[in-house]
């Protein structure tokens, strides 16, 4: 009886320890639910049993990928993934709330430069080379993700790869193709590709095509022209510097006095940039090229779109008689041509906040999740989903790729500053006709670009 006694008792001790490891073990197999924040519907995640649900849906194979892969993650990581829609104040509000209190509601949240940067400045977001291996896609060629540079050696806001988001918003300089080969000057993507391609080489092609055609005593044709705002932005970049990209304005550096010394130079000592037209700037400065006024001038595909220079839908009853060529913009004396930043950052990006737990496997799921296309990118940016991009910017179809790549390139050098976006309006007009000089126009603006950042950054 004794001997039962103890067979019942292994036997019921045994029953324990089982119950109890199936336990942990049910525990250890219990599927993370990875919640992404947003302000708007975003498709597909956990939640949708048809590609149908989407109200974009197209049935194309981009379709297909972007629904079939969300169960490719399931598995593979044993998660779900769901999109949360809190609104644009609502992500604000739970950065500021959950994750001040350490206890994020998301597990990545959807933010752009106006929630995100600060959320990087009160520490919020997490740095991923504090998680990630340093051989990571992220760091190294940048196929599937990058990241926000903002030039602390982080890397706090992150992005998935795609060409139209890579493309948008870049202003490579552009030129005349056929003055640079009439004037016998080699081709600046040559130089470009030489190392060669300087603001001194810059001004030196300007000065050459700038002409009286007529001889009228009158000059017609300039080197460059350009509204004020994409060369000022393009000429920080090339020159390796910005004016606000933290909470100290650096508009009084000595890196933008190059800057503004060398375009005032161009009106003032050179007379090689056509002369500045204060009303309706933009509108006129932006478009002076279309009339072979000038050789070079700020482009983007938007520009070139705006009066379907190179009919791209047929709309136009003709086309440009010459080809308006992307280069990146000459490298300034304190820029470098493998460093400097070619994009002013806009759009979204998106954070992994601090207290997420495990947040190397999030970073994988969304990695993962994105990549719906599995590494190959002509499916990702078909050429012909983004005909736009290629069409507009050339008649030649060997030109609309070389412009695509160019604009490509820029969109992976991507720059936070905030120099047009704090309501800062500098009198560039007067800097160009002398009634300022470099050192009065650093002095009387820069207090007006600290107190903006004082309230963006408060």
């Amino acid at each position: 009886m004794k001997n039962i006694s103890r067979i019942i008792g292994f036997a019921l001790a045994l029953v324990l320890v089982l119950t109890s490891l199936g336990t942990v073990a049910f525990a250890a197999e219990e599927t993370r639910n990875i919640t992404i924040g947003l302000w708007w519907d975003k498709y597909y995640d956990s939640n949708q049993d048809a590609m149908e649900d989407d109200p974009a849906y197209q049935g194309t194979i981009s379709d297909q990928m972007r629904f079939d892969v969300v169960a490719k993650v399931e598995e593979k990581y044993n998660v779900t993934i769901e999109y949360v829609n809190l609104t644009y104040v609502g992500v604000q509000e739970s950065i500021n709330t959950s994750v001040l209190a350490s206890t994020p509601d998301c597990d990545i949240y959807l933010v752009d430069t106006a929630i995100g940067v600060p959320a990087v400045m009160n520490g919020y977001a997490l740095d991923m080379k504090d998680i990630l291996p340093a051989d990571s896609d992220i760091f190294t060629d940048k196929v599937i993700m990058n990241y926000l540079d903002l030039g602390d050696g982080g890397a706090y806001m992150i992005k998935p790869v795609a060409a139209q988001s890579q493309v948008e918003a870049t202003y490579p300089l552009m030129f005349n193709l056929q003055m640079i080969e009439d004037a016998n000057l080699e081709d600046p993507r040559d130089l470009y590709d030489k190392g060669e391609w300087t603001w001194d080489k810059f001004l030196e092609y300007c000065i050459a095509l700038t002409k009286d055609t007529n001889g009228d005593g009158i000059i017609d044709v300039y080197g460059f022209a350009g509204y004020e705002q994409e060369w000022f932005e393009c000429m920080l970049m090339s020159n390796g510097t910005y004016v606000a990209k933290d909470g100290t304005e650096n508009f009084s550096s000595a890196e933008v006095t190059e800057v503004l010394q060398f375009m005032q130079d161009m009106y003032l000592t050179y007379n090689c940039a056509y002369p500045y037209a204060q009303d309706s700037a933009s509108d006129v400065m932006r478009y002076i090229y279309r009339d072979g006024k000038c050789c070079f001038s700020p482009g983007a595909a938007w520009i070139l779109a705006a009066n379907a220079d190179y009919n791209w839908d047929g709309s136009a009853a003709s086309t440009l008689e010459f080809d308006m060529v992307f280069v990146p913009w000459p490298v300034g004396p304190s820029g470098d041509q493998d460093t400097n930043k070619m994009k002013l950052s806009n759009g979204e990006f998106y954070i992994i906040p601090v207290g997420v737990e495990d947040p190397e496997l999030v970073y994988n799921v969304f990695y993962d999740f994105t990549n719906w296309y599995d590494g190959d990118v002509s499916i990702r940016d078909d050429a012909e989903t983004l005909g736009w991009w290629y069409g507009v910017t050339g008649k030649d179809l060997d030109l609309q790729d070389w412009n695509f790549e160019v604009m490509f390139e820029c969109g992976l050098r991507e720059q936070f500053d905030l120099v047009s976006s704090l309501a800062v309006y500098p009198d560039f007009t007067g800097f160009f006709n002398g009634d300022y000089t470099p050192a009065q126009f650093q002095e009387t603006y820069k207090q007006e670009y600290q107190d903006a950042l004082d309230t963006t950054f408060n």
